[in-house]
């Protein structure tokens, strides 16, 4: 069983914050596509809408999977 006093590496931590600032930059685009495509002053397509979709889902896994993988590490190091 894992210590859990035991601190987080340096490494482990710049991956798990990494993986929390693309999940949260990955959200907005998969929710709210409308939005960032004004934002970031690309046409009023439907492709548009798909393609920012596509982003903000693989931005958001992503981030969940460096999250999950940071914690996973640190949890099996004995």
């Amino acid at each position: 069983m894992a210590d859990s006093s035991r601190a987080m590496p340096l490494n482990l931590q710049i991956m798990g914050l990494l993986g929390l600032i693309v999940g949260a930059l990955g959200l907005p685009v998969l929710t709210r596509p409308d939005k960032v495509r004004v934002a970031l002053g690309l046409k009023n397509t439907p492709q548009m809408t798909y393609i920012l979709r596509i982003t903000g889902t693989m931005l958001a896994a992503l981030g969940l999977i460096l999250i999950v993988f940071a914690a996973a590490f640190w949890s099996a190091q004995g």
